[in-house]
C-alpha cells in the first residue's frame, strides 16, 4: 500500500521526514502525507488500492488523540469495521486503516491480534505521549527503527533511515548480518547491516515512551484470536474440508481493492490454486504472468523452463496471460536495480523474475499481484521433508543442519572472510533447532525463518519497487494457526502438501497435480560458471569494494573459484552472494 517513517526528537526534524517520503515515493507514488506534534515528526506515501478517492494519512480517532500511519492491507477490516460501527463509531471512506485508531482505542496494545492482514503500522498516543510500532505476524511489510538517548526514529526501509541519521550518527557496518548473509542468502531478523537499525520483529508490536524514552517490545502472536484453532479433532475428510475453507477464504480476502489484480502463474501447485481459486472467486477479467529461461539447468531440478505448465493453467482458467522470456543477459541488465531495491544485501535471485513480472504488471495497469508463497513452509512441500524422520546421518552433520535454505559452511565462511573483520561473530549455526531436535522443529523452522526473510522480503521488495503491491495467499494467521496445530505424521501423511492437493483436486487440470515439484529458480550455477564469472572474478579482486572494506581474507580468489568450479549445486548460490555484497557495497560508496 505504502511506507511510513517519523522521528521523536528535541529539535525539528520536520525536513528530514520528508527527504525519507522522497526516497520511498516508489512504494506510494499516489499521494504524500506528512504530521507533526510535539517533537513527533512522521510521514507516509501512499500507492491508492483500496477507495481510491479517499485513504488520505494520518487516519485519527474522533477525538484527536489516537493518529495512526499505516503500510499495508488489513483483509477483515470489515468484519472489524461493523463490529466498531455498533459502538456509534463513524466512518467516511472504505479505507481498511481508517479502523486502526479506534481498534486501538477499543483493545489498546491487544488490537494487532485481531488484524488478518499485512502491516507496518505506527501509532502515536497523545495522551499516553507514547509510539507504538507493530508488523504482521507473517512479516510481510517491513518496519526499521533506531533509537538512542535523543533520537527514537522508524522507516520501511533502512536507507532512507540511515540517510537522514547518518550525518550527525556514525552508522557502521554488521560484520554479523554479513557473516549470515553468506549462510543464508539474507540478513536474518531483527538485525540489519547496520549495528544501530533493527527490524520490528514480525507478530511483534514496539512501544516507545516519549517521556521515558524506553523501548519495550512485545509477542502479540501467542495471544491473537486466530491461535484458537481446535487441535485433534478432525479426520482426513475434516483436515481437506478444512484447508479448503481456509484457502478459499484467504485467496479471496486478498482479492480487496478497486484495481485490477494479477498473479504470479508458475505453473507449480501452489501458485496454480491461487489462480484458479481467485479467477473463481472474481469472475471477471484475471491476469497472470509468469517467467521462462532461455536456457540453462537448475541443478535442484534439471531444465528450469516451466512455461507449458503455465499456459496450461492459464488456458483452463481462461486469464489474460502475460509469459516472459528471459536469460542471463536479462537478469544481468537488472543486477544494480534488484541490490539497490532490496535496500541491504539480499541474495534470492528469483527476485529478479518477480522485479520484472511486477513491472509488466504495472505496464499494463495491474496494481495488485497475488502470491502462492508460505505453502511449502505451511503445508509441508519441501523434498526433504520426508526425509527428515530418518536423521540420515549422512545428510545431517554438524557442519550442514538438517535443512536446504543454507549454503556457505562455517568452515568455507573462514577461508572467504578475514579474521580481523569477523573476530567477534557467532556461528550461523545457531539460528537452526539442535541436531536431536523432532522434524517438526526443522518445519517449524523454515516457517519462522525462511519464509519471513527471504520469501516475504523478496515479495514485498521486488513488486514495490516496481510500485506493485504482492499478496501472499498461504500466510492468513488462520492458515498458520491451521498448520501449526498439525503433527508431523498428518501433515505428511500421503506424502508433500497432500492437503492441498486433496482440497483442489477438481479445480487444478491433473498435470499439475501429478508434476514433480519444481522451484521458481534461476540457473545460477550455469550462469556463474559461465557468462556471470567475470561478476565474482571482479567481487574477489584486490581493487573490489569486500577487498577495499577488509572483508576477503588473503586467498579467497583462488578457493572460491576452485570451490565453484567443485560440482557443488549450492555454490553458484554463494558465489551470487558475493557479487551481491560486492555492488551493494560499491553503491555505499
Amino acid at each position: 500500500m505504502c511506507s511510513i517513517c517519523g522521528v521523536y526528537a528535541s529539535k525539528d526534524f520536520s525536513l528530514p521526514v520528508c527527504k525519507m517520503l522522497e526516497d520511498m515515493d516508489f512504494r506510494g507514488p499516489n499521494g504524500c502525507f506528512s504530521y507533526a506534534d510535539r517533537g513527533f515528526y512522521a510521514g507516509s506515501n501512499r500507492l491508492s488500492i483500496n477507495d481510491l478517492g479517499n485513504g488520505n494519512q494520518p487516519f485519527i480517532s474522533q477525538d484527536g488523540s489516537v493518529v495512526v500511519f499505516f503500510n499495508g492491507e488489513i483483509y477483515n477490516y470489515k468484519t472489524l469495521k461493523k463490529e466498531l460501527e455498533a459502538d456509534e463509531i463513524e466512518f467516511f471512506s472504505h479505507c481498511d486503516g481508517e479502523i486502526l485508531p479506534f481498534m486501538y482505542q477499543k483493545y489498546g496494545l491487544d488490537c494487532f491480534g485481531y488484524l488478518d492482514g499485512m502491516f507496518g503500522v505506527a501509532v502515536y498516543d497523545k495522551r499516553l505521549h507514547r509510539i507504538i510500532l507493530a508488523r504482521d505476524r507473517g512479516g510481510e511489510k517491513p518496519l526499521y527503527y533506531f533509537h538512542n538517548d535523543e533520537i527514537f526514529a522508524f522507516c520501511s526501509l533502512i536507507s532512507p533511515l540511515k540517510r537522514v541519521l547518518n550525518p550527525a550518527l556514525n552508522f557502521t557496518l554488521n560484520p554479523q548480518a554479513i557473516w549470515d548473509f553468506l549462510t543464508f542468502g539474507f540478513i536474518p531478523e531483527p538485525q540489519s547491516i547496520y549495528q544501530e537499525i533493527k527490524s520490528v520483529p514480525k507478530g511483534s508490536f514496539l512501544v516507545f515512551d516519549c517521556k521515558s524514552l524506553e523501548v519495550q517490545i512485545r509477542d502479540f502472536c501467542k495471544d491473537s484470536l486466530y491461535q484458537n484453532t481446535p487441535k485433534g479433532l478432525l479426520d482426513r475428510q475434516g483436515l481437506i474440508a478444512k484447508t479448503q475453507e481456509l484457502v478459499y477464504k484467504s485467496v479471496s480476502d486478498r482479492l480487496l481493492g478497486d484495481v485490477k489484480i494479477g498473479a504470479f502463474l508458475s505453473g507449480g501447485l501452489d501458485s496454480s490454486i491461487v489462480a484458479c481459486v481467485a479467477k473463481e472467486c472474481l469472475k471477471s477479467d484475471f491476469h497472470t504472468f509468469s517467467i521462462s529461461f532461455e536456457s540453462g539447468r537448475d541443478p535442484y531440478s534439471a531444465q528450469v523452463n516451466e512455461s507449458e505448465f503455465s499456459t496450461l493453467v492459464a488456458k483452463s482458467i481462461h486469464s489474460k496471460h502475460y509469459e516472459l522470456a528471459v536469460s542471463a543477459k536479462t537478469f544481468q541488465a537488472e543486477l544494480d536495480s534488484f541490490v539497490s531495491s532490496v535496500d541491504q544485501p539480499f541474495g534470492a535471485i528469483s527476485g529478479i523474475g518477480i522485479k520484472l513480472l511486477a513491472r509488466r504488471a504495472r505496464e499494463l495497469g495491474v496494481k495488485v499481484l497475488l502470491s502462492g508463497d508460505g505453502a511449502d513452509e505451511n503445508f509441508g512441500g519441501y523434498a526433504w521433508y520426508p526425509k527428515l524422520r530418518f536423521n540420515n546421518p549422512q545428510a545431517i552433520t554438524l557442519q550442514k543442519p538438517k535443512g536446504w535454505h543454507y549454503y556457505a559452511f562455517e568452515k568455507e565462511k573462514k577461508v572467504i572472510f578475514s579474521q580481523d573483520f569477523f573476530a567477534n561473530v557467532r556461528s550461523s549455526l545457531g539460528y537452526f533447532p539442535a541436531l536431536d531436535s523432532k522434524p517438526l522443529a526443522f518445519i517449524a523452522f523454515d516457517r519462522e525463518f525462511y519464509l519471513p526473510y527471504e520469501m516475504m522480503v523478496k515479495l514485498d521488495r521486488m513488486c514495490m519497487s516496481e510500485s506493485v503491491e504482492g499478496r501472499a495467499c498461504f500466510v492468513s494467521p488462520a492458515i498458520f494457526a491451521f498448520t501449526q496445530s498439525l503433527d508431523y505424521e498428518t501433515l505428511l501423511l500421503e506424502g508433500e502438501k497432500w492437503l492441498l492437493k486433496e482440497a483442489f483436486k477438481e479445480i487444478l487440470p491433473q498435470e499439475i497435480l501429478k508434476r514433480q515439484k519444481h522451484g521458481f529458480n534461476a540457473p545460477i550455477d550455469d550462469w556463474m560458471k559461465g557468462e556471470w564469472l567475470w561478476l565474482l572474478r571482479e567481487a574477489l579482486s584486490a581493487k573490489s569494494a569486500l577487498s577495499r572494506y577488509g572483508i576477503l581474507d588473503k586467498g579467497a580468489d583462488k578457493f572460491m573459484l576452485d570451490l565453484l568450479f567443485s560440482s557443488q549445486a549450492r555454490v553458484g548460490n554463494i558465489a551470487f552472494y558475493l557479487v551481491v555484497l560486492n555492488l551493494w557495497l560499491e553503491n555505499l560508496s
